[in-house]
């Protein structure tokens, strides 16, 4: 990562030296304003503002189209940094000390040493934090959220993480807003209560319901409903390690060679547990993640670990119980912020 540091006299002038010096995909890790009478503002005659931004050099680049937030010709920088008072040394400290796995640490260890080189960078903490950004944003795969074509989509998980909420979410985004042929299916028989939550669910969004307790029925089901742009199905909840029951649903899932399955999973559970839940469902070829009650917690790192861990992309993310409203598509900006949330920043 190429780091460096930019004076002017105001901010869209600063801007345009970024352009020009780095070219339009430079990210902006940190804007300050330059005090009067400071080495700087007299050295850069009458400098304002000092601009911190990054690229990465061509032959070392990793990040795919879109992964971080890139410069905008006429447009602000990112917003403050949460602290932006907060020094380097307090800022690096704040990130080694997180939970974000070691392999992730190290591998921002060379841009860390990039920011030592500059005395004033490194005492601005924001420009830390904005590394911090970029670097998460870059390791992190997003499913695009609108289904192109003929989906079939499966919400799998263990008891408890809101699968039936979630599927009725995601139900009433795509009836609501794209206006998509839907069918609920539940293959959830082994509560009277999960049957009939999502039969009402169906039944207000005025959407065709079904009930399959096999591969067979599934199968059946499926091509009755072959004019649907989308079939979701709900399951049941299963113990991950009850490698019985995992095979049990893996059975009636492998009625349909289309059928996506995209593990659901709370943001409250440990980062050891996920890891668990996660290794034991890989019976299942797992399409995304869901992560869920985003609003119960301020830790995120753990849910940043697994999709490090196991590199499947994020599909959705939850924060509450209302339908349709709780519910976000996944975005690298998104899981970044919450990472970046998570850090005691001094």
């Amino acid at each position: 990562m190429q780091i460096k540091r930019f004076e002017a006299k105001d901010i869209q002038e600063a801007l345009r030296q970024v352009k020009e010096t780095l070219g339009p995909e430079a990210i902006i890790l940190s804007t300050q304003k330059i005090a009067k009478g400071s080495p700087p503002y007299r050295q850069g005659g009458g400098a304002k503002v000092e601009v911190v931004a990054a690229i990465d050099p061509p032959d070392v680049a990793t990040a795919p189209p879109g992964a971080a937030v890139p410069f905008a010709p006429g447009g602000n920088p990112p917003e403050s940094r949460r602290s932006p008072g907060t020094g380097g040394d307090s800022c690096l400290q704040a990130i080694l000390s997180s939970s974000l796995s070691p392999e992730f640490l190290r591998g921002l260890a060379g841009d860390f040493r990039n920011l030592r080189k500059e005395k004033q960078t490194w005492m601005n903490g924001e420009a830390f934090q904005g590394v911090l950004r970029w670097k998460v944003m870059e390791a992190v795969e997003v499913l695009k959220s609108e289904p192109q074509g003929k989906k079939i989509w499966a919400f799998v998980g263990p008891t408890g993480v809101g699968k039936t909420t979630t599927l009725a979410k995601v139900a009433a985004h795509f009836r609501l807003r794209f206006n998509k042929r839907i069918t609920l299916v539940t293959l959830d028989t082994y509560r009277i209560g999960g049957i009939e939550q999502l039969k009402t669910y169906a039944r207000i969004l005025r959407l065709p319901f079904e009930i399959a307790g096999d591969a067979e029925t599934l199968k059946e089901v499926i091509d009755r409903h072959q004019d649907c742009d989308l079939l979701l199905l709900d399951t049941a909840g299963r113990n991950p390690h009850r490698r019985d029951q995992l095979e049990e649903i893996r059975g009636v899932l492998s009625a349909d060679p289309r059928v996506e399955n995209h593990l659901v999973l709370s943001a409250t559970t440990k980062d050891a547990d996920l890891a668990a839940i996660v290794q034991q469902f890989s019976v299942l070829p797992i399409r995304s993640y869901v992560f869920t009650k985003i609003d119960e917690t301020e830790e995120y790192t753990s849910l940043f670990n697994q999709l490090l861990r196991y590199k499947r992309p994020l599909s959705y993310l939850t924060n509450g119980q209302k339908v349709p409203e709780d519910i976000e598509p996944a975005s690298k900006s998104r899981i970044a912020s919450l990472v970046l949330n998570s850090m005691k920043w001094n």
